[in-house]
């Protein structure tokens, strides 16, 4: 599969050097200002991985990643130009800052939507620290659990088999309406993490009887 992620981060960069070794084919869209770093990751990644610019990565991509911080969101997107007929995982969170901790700020999920209304929007990845990347598919670990919802049916399935693969459990939340209910779940994580003193090691996972 054709995967453009935007963004070369710590999420972006896990999952393309994750999807890279499986065999799809990645580009890490950047801009210039980042493209050495970006080329640096594709080279680690190996396979068919390259660093490309926003606009080449969205057009390359049956599946576009949206992996940058939200202020940057309405710049990139307006880089990526037209997404329509893509799958568009979005895994950011709109939050504010208090003393207390996080705060959710904006529907994130129903805003890209809003601003791309052709795009196959699936809010995925967004209630995990990059730390679990490198450890997915241990012997004997416990897979975290990814949540993910969205309005086409279709698309939240090739985003399921794209995250079992790697290694997560994955829980299929419904419709794109629930996005702020994951984007509340990510500010309880980032909370626990940050402020809680559990660190960033912890994840989610949804239990069944009988184990």
């Amino acid at each position: 599969m054709k995967i453009g992620i935007i963004g070369a981060g710590n999420i972006g960069g896990g999952f393309g050097r994750l999807w890279a070794r499986r065999g799809h084919a990645v580009r890490f869209g950047v801009r210039e200002s980042g493209r050495k770093e970006a080329e640096a990751l594709a080279a680690t990644a190996g396979g068919d991985a390259a660093a490309t610019s926003v606009a080449e990565a969205a057009r390359f991509g049956e599946v576009v990643m949206l992996a940058v911080p939200w202020q940057a969101v309405p710049e990139v997107l307006a880089e990526a130009g037209d997404l329509a007929g893509k799958v568009l995982i979005d895994c950011t969170n709109a939050l504010k800052w208090d003393a207390q901790g996080p705060i959710w700020a904006v529907p994130a999920a129903e805003e890209i939507a809003r601003q791309r209304p052709g795009a196959r929007v699936v809010k995925a990845f967004n209630t995990l620290g990059a730390e679990h990347l490198g450890r997915l598919g241990g012997e004997g670990s416990v897979k975290p659990d990814a949540f993910l919802c969205g309005d086409d049916e279709a698309a939240r399935q090739v985003v399921r088999s794209l995250g079992e693969e790697i290694g997560f459990g994955v829980v299929d939340a419904g419709p794109l309406r629930n996005a702020r209910v994951l984007e509340h779940l990510a500010v309880l994580w980032i909370h626990l993490a940050m402020k809680g003193g559990l660190g960033r090691e912890i994840f989610f996972k949804v239990m069944r009887p009988g184990g």
